[in-house]
């Protein structure tokens, strides 16, 4: 969606496009993840990879989703506002199917329960941005009773360092070999950068995506130099002048 939110003074507008921009890279970490302990499990049933990318998924869970999801919560918890009493249940909600989602994950061994939990946290966690992005967010950002600026704990993990055997993402497609391919054209684009950066920092050095654009994405490999300087080799697959494709690897 790309409804207009009017926030309650300029620094809330601020910490509001820096919440919604954290959300977006939360999700394309989490689906670069999620696809790696897939990849894992069906390719090795039980193995060490396989635990070694569950471990990822389940860190990436505690270190960022939960601690974010419980701020989200506890921000809303004191409103008097009836319609923010039921979105802090909402929040609330969210947190809690979260932290079962993390622990179910964390404790399972057998590769097809894995599979199953993986895709449980998956899920949780997908709703849980849809909604933080779509309504958490928003109603802090406008409510001058409440504060959105300051209330995001603190990154306390490098997903690209901690980055799990297996590369990939969310978006399927193999166009070239190891691969996997997001396509641009499908995300929205207010938060189609901070998407894919996100993405990015889900891969494990020698992992890579096939990103798919309909135009040249110079502004974006722009911002990556600036953000991620020597980490990425990109490389052009196909160059327009319809379909831009770029070979995106982590070094």
């Amino acid at each position: 969606m790309n409804n207009l939110v009017l926030a309650s003074s300029s620094t809330e507008a601020e910490a509001l496009e820096a919440a919604k921009t954290r959300l977006a890279e939360a999700g394309g970490t989490l689906g670069t993840l999620a696809l790696n302990l897939l990849s894992a499990v069906a390719g090795q049933p039980g193995g060490e990879l396989a635990g070694a990318d569950q471990t990822k998924l389940v860190d990436f869970a505690e270190q960022e989703l939960l601690p974010v999801a419980a701020a989200f919560a506890a921000a809303l918890a004191g409103s008097a506002n009836s319609a923010e009493k039921v979105l802090a249940a909402v929040a609330a909600g969210h947190s809690a199917r979260l932290v079962d989602a993390t622990k179910s994950l964390e404790v399972e061994e057998a590769p097809v329960k894995v599979l199953y939990a993986g895709a449980r946290l998956q899920e949780a966690a997908a709703a849980f941005l849809d909604h933080a992005t779509e309504l958490i967010v928003p109603a802090l950002a406008q409510n001058p009773a409440l504060k959105l600026t300051g209330i995001l704990p603190q990154r306390t993990v490098d997903a690209a360092a901690a980055a799990p055997a297996k590369g990939g993402c969310a978006c399927g497609g193999h166009d070239e070999p190891g691969l996997s391919e997001l396509d641009t054209r499908v995300i929205p684009h207010a938060i189609r950068h901070a998407t894919i950066f996100g993405a990015l920092e889900g891969l494990s050095a020698g992992k890579g995506i096939l990103l798919v654009a309909n135009h040249n994405p110079l502004p974006l490999l722009a911002q990556l130099e600036q953000r991620s300087a020597g980490k990425f080799t990109v490389s052009y697959v196909e160059d327009g002048p319809e379909t831009w494709k770029l070979s995106m690897v982590r070094n």
